[in-house]
């Protein structure tokens, strides 16, 4: 990840977000209120962030296969769960939005490419309606998240192992439409493009991409910006870290950068 790159994104982030008050749209706004702001919003889940702090307070070290674009934590095939756990997933505020953007338009099947621990994973499958296709390349991480789901009965989410270039291309030859994917593997503009271009068949009005580490280099900024321009989107909602991307043709096609 470059430091310098990182920081004139954020500070141009800084300088085109923009918040309720200047939101015009009735979808977005909506969207903005309800779901990203969450105002209203109903408890946490401790159950979910009990299990983040255990793994954050692992002593216990994994060799992994990294089979995408290198490690933020460590470049070596060892890595604490720990830091894994505090500096390789999803943040909780970002788990939660998926959670509640998984609720609000009652998606059914979700998918999540890069398991990791699982933790993450638990708020994708909250909604006991969705059924939760998780995909991990690395044997160990999987292994780890496949307790997890057992150890709290998760039986409406399912752990695909394996190289995800060669796994998720199956699994959309059998399940022709997607809700809701978060794409959070291979941080690479060409692997960013290659999953994207795959969901664009097995989607409809209503479905969900979400991006992570969208300004994460040079190489996610120019995928972001090639997945915005792309004909069949209508509406991008840039939160920094990640991005939303939907679907829709009856509304206007618009990019926002929102304050989150």
């Amino acid at each position: 990840m470059s430091f310098i790159h990182q920081t004139f994104s954020y500070f141009n982030y800084w300088l085109n977000e923009e918040n309720e008050h200047s939101l015009h749209s009735p979808f977005i706004y909506e969207l903005y209120k309800k779901v990203i702001l969450d105002t209203n919003r109903k408890p946490l889940f401790p159950d979910i962030e009990k299990i983040r702090e255990q793994f954050a307070l692992s002593t216990n070290t994994i060799e992994v296969v990294d089979l995408g674009s290198g490690s933020n934590v460590s470049k070596n095939n060892q890595r604490k769960i720990s830091d894994i756990a505090t500096k390789g997933i999803s943040k909780r505020k970002f788990s939660e939005l998926y959670e509640r953007l998984i609720r609000h338009f009652d998606y059914n099947i979700v998918v999540e490419l890069g398991t990791s621990l699982g933790v993450n994973t638990l708020y994708l499958s909250k909604n006991k309606d969705s059924r939760v296709f998780t995909f991990e390349g690395d044997p160990s991480l999987a292994a780890i998240a496949s307790a997890v789901f057992q150890g709290n009965e998760k039986t409406n989410t399912e752990v695909i192992e394996g190289n995800i270039d060669q796994t998720l291309p199956l699994f959309l030859n059998k399940y022709k439409k997607v809700d809701f994917a978060l794409i959070d593997a291979n941080h690479t503009y060409k692997a960013t493009l290659a999953y994207f271009n795959l969901f664009l068949s097995h989607i409809s009005d209503h479905t969900c991409l979400v991006f992570d580490d969208i300004h994460m280099n040079g190489e996610m900024e120019k995928a972001w910006n090639e997945i915005k321009s792309h004909y069949q989107v209508t509406v991008t909602i840039d939160l920094f870290q990640v991005g939303l991307v939907f679907f829709n043709p009856e509304i206007r096609k618009q990019d926002f950068i929102l304050t989150f």
